[in-house]
């Protein structure tokens, strides 16, 4: 009876007294409380996740050892599952440039499967090197790759005398 009554209907509308718009009344607090349960689930899930989640899009990279000896450099680069044609190594300029490329493609019981994987890394090389020395082997999943120096690249010991 009282929904007949225009002052109170219009009341009913606009969602005064638990009217059809209450629920919209509490939205703003629902969404900050939603906000908020999923930062502390996502906080909780990048603690326990076994690696860092900035590296999720970035895709794989070479694990890197440098080793300056008195005759070479001498550089080692972890790269699993690779065979040794799948590298282009080059040199422009002072830039050392490591490409390695595989593609994998199997069919079973109709299912076509495909994995690719590409790396890339680009490094300056030091002065007095021999470029065209360089000698590069793969093994077990190791890309070493060794940099003769030159005589001026060897370098000079300078001996220290007591004063």
């Amino acid at each position: 009876m009282t929904a007949m009554i225009p002052a109170t209907r219009k009341k009913l509308e606009m969602g005064g007294n638990g009217g059809v718009l209450a629920p919209l009344r509490d939205f703003p607090a629902l969404i900050r409380r939603m906000r908020s349960d999923f930062d502390e689930l996502f906080d909780r899930f990048s603690r326990t996740w076994p690696m860092p989640l900035e590296d999720l899009g970035r895709g794989w990279s070479w694990g890197m050892d440098y080793e300056d000896k008195d005759d070479s450099v001498v550089l080692r680069a972890e790269a699993p599952g690779f065979e040794a044609g799948d590298f282009d190594l080059r040199i422009s300029g002072d830039r050392l440039i490591l490409r390695a490329s595989r593609r994998i493609e199997t069919k079973e019981k109709g299912v076509e499967h495909r994995e690719e994987s590409k790396c890339f890394e680009s490094m300056t090389l030091p002065a007095g090197i021999d470029p065209d020395k360089i000698d590069a082997r793969y093994h077990s999943g190791v890309l070493t790759i060794t940099i003769p120096k030159t005589k001026e690249g060897r370098g000079k010991k300078i001996a220290v005398k007591n004063a």
